[in-house]
């Protein structure tokens, strides 16, 4: 009879120890930070295989891939966003990057441009164009604009 009581206690030990093993692992688990990514942007050497005035949207595509969006203009838009996602708090963007590339009227890529943002200010990370200025940057400003990503409440969840 006493040992069968002993016997039964070191099983509640062994519980025991299991659950606070468990729980500890789980606590310190959830303390990790992990670097997320989402999306896509082509390479430095991909872009570079792009020929300005030669290469037209299918071959774009064939090159480098499908864009994420298309602009009203006809541009490609690349984005790719780095979140930071510390344990159980939710994730912050660390950074965004948006390859642009722009078409002339006859479909041939006119521009290639790289933007960055720093101090929620866009700035051009690199580029090859033929025209000087990017004219129509609302679909940038908005991809900029949208910092945070998306949110449960924006998507209707």
């Amino acid at each position: 009879m006493i040992q069968k009581a002993h016997s039964l206690g070191s099983k509640k030990l062994i519980y025991v120890r299991i659950f606070v093993f468990v729980f500890l692992a789980g606590f310190v688990l959830s303390c990790t930070t992990s670097v997320k990514k989402h999306g896509y942007i082509p390479s430095k050497t991909d872009l570079d295989t792009l020929i300005i005035g030669r290469d037209n949207k299918q071959s774009v595509e064939e090159k480098i891939g499908l864009p994420v969006t298309k602009g009203l203009e006809g541009s490609y838009y690349y984005v790719r966003s780095l979140f930071n996602s510390p344990g159980y708090k939710a994730a912050e963007l660390i950074d965004r990057t948006v390859v642009v590339i722009s078409f002339a009227s006859n479909d041939l890529v006119k521009n290639i441009e790289t933007f960055g943002i720093e101090n929620e200010t866009i700035i051009r990370l690199d580029y090859r164009i033929t025209e000087t200025e990017l004219k129509n940057n609302n679909a940038l400003r908005q991809i900029f604009q949208s910092i945070s990503g998306p949110s449960a409440s924006s998507l209707g969840l």
